[in-house]
C-alpha cells in the first residue's frame, strides 16, 4: 500500500471517530426523536412554542446520556445541572427563531426544520462547554 492511501485511510478513521462526527451521529437520533415529538404534538393540535417546551423537556435527560458518554466521554451526572441549562439557553434560542420564522409567515413544521442548523451548532457550543470540554481539548476518544 502506498503512504498516500495509508494516511487518506488514517485520516478518515480519525474523522470518523472524531467528536465532531459522533456528535453529528447522535444529533441525528436525539433530532429525529426531539422533531417526531415535536410534529406529532403540533399535528395533534398543540401549540408550537408548547410542543417546543415538551420536546426539550424530553430530550434533556436522554441526550445528556447520549453526549456525555458517546460524544465527551463523561461519566455520571454531576454536569446535569450545567448541560440543563445549556439546553435552556438553545430553547431560548430556538424559541426566538421559531417565533421570527412563524411570524414571517413560514409553517411551524418548516419553520423548526430551518431552525435546525444554527440551533444545532450552537447546542454543540454549549454542550460541549457544559461537559467540561474546552476548544483544543482532546478526550481520550478522540
Amino acid at each position: 500500500m502506498t503512504q498516500s492511501v495509508t494516511t487518506a485511510r488514517t485520516a478518515f478513521s480519525d474523522l470518523m471517530t472524531s467528536r465532531v462526527v459522533r456528535f453529528l451521529g447522535a444529533g441525528i437520533i436525539n433530532t429525529a426523536f426531539g422533531y417526531g415529538v415535536f410534529a406529532i404534538l403540533v399535528l395533534a393540535g398543540v401549540h408550537p412554542q408548547v410542543a417546543l417546551v415538551a420536546q426539550f423537556g424530553l430530550g434533556v435527560i436522554w441526550n445528556y446520556s447520549i453526549h456525555a458518554r458517546f460524544v465527551f466521554g463523561v461519566s455520571g451526572f454531576g454536569r446535569l445541572p450545567l448541560y440543563g441549562l445549556a439546553y435552556v439557553a438553545a430553547y431560548a434560542f430556538n424559541a426566538l427563531l421559531l417565533a421570527v420564522l412563524t411570524g414571517a409567515g413560514i409553517p411551524a413544521l418548516g419553520a423548526q426544520l430551518l431552525s435546525l442548523p444554527p440551533v444545532v451548532a450552537l447546542s454543540y457550543i454549549l454542550v460541549a462547554r457544559a461537559l467540561g470540554v474546552r476548544a483544543g481539548r482532546k478526550d481520550a476518544r478522540q
